[in-house]
């Protein structure tokens, strides 16, 4: 986050008015005439280290639960993802005196629901961000969804020794993924993301990996961006048990879309 190898690009609760901080982190490179591992190296051995392919390909949905927490805020609300082959993807953040916020993508349509400021249809950039977030195969970084890996340096990243990664979507859209030296695992991210308030640079954290089947999955995502920061913490993680119609889009949604 964002799936078994749960996203890296956790959906921000933009919604509710909160801007998530970021951070910069420099990439220290080796010495010259030192080498870097492949980056396609670096990938398989994060998916290696949470199952494998195969493992990872035999599920088919997936719904986890946790709790979000804004400390700056003092905001703690229940989340829940529903993520289903091949692309879609469905959050849900309910924050006690506001409501219900959704997030979702049905393979097409892209929309974000809250009590403060109604229904929307996602266009443009944010669309597309959320095609690629709903890709349930995305941490597999498939040729066909990236057009570019490259290993750019070895640095620190959340106080852990890292590869640091450049990735280019098929989109054009790039992001630094980093992999702890150590255990392979992808522990964070860097990119820049459309929001309400523009374009915004933002950072994930990854940790607390824990088995959930036969897979490994991170459990505790930090988000920062504009200064702020928010941390969702996995409860639960289920397989293979999302009802076919959690993807339909709601009333309000299903009003704005533009008859075919």
């Amino acid at each position: 986050m964002r799936t078994a190898l749960w996203k890296t690009r956790m959906v921000a609760v933009w919604a509710i008015g909160v801007a998530l901080a970021t951070s910069t982190v420099m990439g220290q490179a080796f010495p010259p005439g030192g080498s870097l591992p492949d980056a396609a190296s670096i990938v398989a051995r994060h998916v290696e280290a949470v199952g494998g392919a195969e493992a990872y390909r035999r599920v088919q949905a997936i719904h986890a639960r946790g709790r979000l927490e804004l400390p700056a805020q003092g905001i703690v609300a229940a989340i829940e993802l529903f993520t289903v082959r091949p692309n879609r993807m469905l959050y849900r953040v309910t924050v006690p005196g506001v409501g219900r916020i959704e997030n979702g993508y049905d393979g097409a349509i892209g929309w974000t629901v809250n009590p403060i400021s109604g229904p929307e249809l996602l266009e443009g950039r944010q669309l597309e961000e959320a095609a690629e977030d709903a890709w349930f195969d995305g941490p597999l970084h498939s040729s066909d969804r990236i057009r570019e890996l490259t290993t750019v340096a070895r640095t620190t990243f959340d106080g852990r020794d890292a590869w640091q990664v450049r990735v280019v979507f098929r989109t054009g859209r790039e992001q630094m993924e980093y992999f702890d030296v150590e255990t392979g695992l992808q522990i964070g991210s860097e990119s820049e993301r459309a929001t309400p308030q523009g374009i915004v640079p933002t950072i994930n954290i990854l940790r607390d990996y824990q088995r959930f089947g036969e897979l490994l999955q991170a459990t505790t995502f930090v988000q920062r961006a504009m200064g702020f920061e928010q941390t969702v913490t996995l409860s639960s993680c289920t397989y293979d048990d999302v009802p076919a119609d959690t993807f339909t889009p709601p009333p309000a949604i299903a009003a704005l879309v533009p008859a075919r």
